[in-house]
């Protein structure tokens, strides 16, 4: 395919959203942290670049090749997650990340890409029995050692990440609802016995009691909460103008360039600018689930819907978490939140979409 013709098969929807999300996530992260300087956001835009290689090694390579690469990626996943638990830096009371020099990676974050690829190859390589119950439990094989050793950082909101792509993968392709209802059923009762066995941090425990009633814990864990809430409902409709935010730059709330950059939209942006951004996210959700409908090869499909999971995931858990909709997790949204690990593999698994949209409008434009 000639160079003019791979780029118009591009789609342009996507890519589109994708720019535009990546300047608006600039600006936010500009304005939370012009206080401090532009280091943070110099490094986020170094990140970017490091982000808009790995789009292009995506877009370049033949989707059919992550599942001749399924099985190293699998068990390269797992070294990297064993490498983390013993030598891994911790902050913030958990052990997630490694360190080499100035640069930190968090591996949780590629475990994320790493499972939608190798799950889209198990469910390829299943196709012929998804009806079957040994699917479930064969792809919770698959799910488990990864889960579990994300879980022990602790990570809970990538842990739930991970199990919604795992649960949106097997609802695509076709597995009984009874049956997942019955996992989630499941799930809860583990939780639930998780929670009075300790296996639930006291930290953990005390984020979800927060979110059921934050003003009883107003000058604890309900604080982030309150004053999330409090920016972004006084953003009004039209808000405050970029850089005249005021609840962030007085240090009403916490960790704005990261878990809470939604708060800056929604303070200096008001709804006209939330809802823009929103408006963006749900553009490119709807252009994954279009790609993944017009894939005629079931690894395609399942590579799109799992990649379609991971964006539904953190958008949602992110933005409900500033507005009192869902409890902290520290999911980052991707775009805005500062950090290179999950930046670099949301580039990433776009590219792998936008191969599979190339290749596919190339089919079709032959046929």
């Amino acid at each position: 395919m000639g160079e003019r013709a791979f780029w118009r098969r591009m789609d342009w929807w996507l890519l589109g959203a994708l720019i535009c999300l990546q300047l608006f996530g600039l600006l936010a992260l500009a304005s939370a942290t012009f206080q401090t300087g532009w280091s943070k956001v110099l490094r986020q835009g170094l990140w970017m670049l490091v982000g808009w290689g790995a789009f292009l090694f995506a877009l370049r390579t033949d989707p059919q090749q992550w599942a001749r690469w399924a099985g190293w990626i699998y068990w390269a996943n797992i070294l990297l997650l064993l490498v983390v638990l013993v030598v891994g830096h911790e902050q913030y009371g958990a052990q997630r990340w490694l360190r080499f020099g100035s640069i930190t990676l968090q591996p949780s974050e590629f475990a994320k890409a790493a499972l939608i690829l190798t799950l889209a190859t198990l469910l390829t390589e299943q196709r012929e029995r998804l009806r079957e119950g040994n699917i479930l439990w064969r792809s919770a094989g698959h799910l488990a050692l990864p889960f579990v050793l994300v879980f022990l950082q602790p990570d809970l909101g990538t842990s739930l990440v991970l199990m919604g792509i795992w649960l949106g993968s097997l609802f695509f392709a076709g597995v009984s609802l009874r049956r997942l209802m019955a996992v989630i059923v499941a799930g809860l009762c583990l939780f639930v016995f998780g929670w009075h066995k300790g296996v639930i941090k006291d930290y953990q425990k005390q984020r979800l009691l927060a979110f059921v009633d934050p003003y009883s814990r107003a000058n604890r864990e309900g604080y982030h909460i309150i004053q999330s809430q409090l920016a972004i409902g006084s953003g009004g409709l039209w808000g405050k103008g970029l850089f005249k935010g005021r609840m962030g730059k007085l240090g009403f709330v916490p960790a704005q360039h990261t878990d809470f950059i939604f708060t800056v939209v929604g303070e200096e942006g008001g709804f006209v600018g939330a809802a823009t951004v929103v408006g963006l996210f749900a553009l490119l959700l709807w252009r994954l689930l279009t790609i993944a409908a017009e894939s005629e090869s079931p690894l395609n499909a399942f590579l799109v819907v799992g990649i379609f999971c991971f964006f539904a995931a953190h958008i949602t858990i992110n933005i409900g978490m500033t507005l009192r909709l869902m409890p902290i997790t520290g999911l980052p949204l991707p775009f805005f939140s500062a950090g290179g690990s999950n930046l670099v593999v949301a580039y990433f698994l776009l590219g792998i979409a936008q191969s599979i949209a190339v290749r596919q409008r190339r089919w079709m434009f032959a046929g």
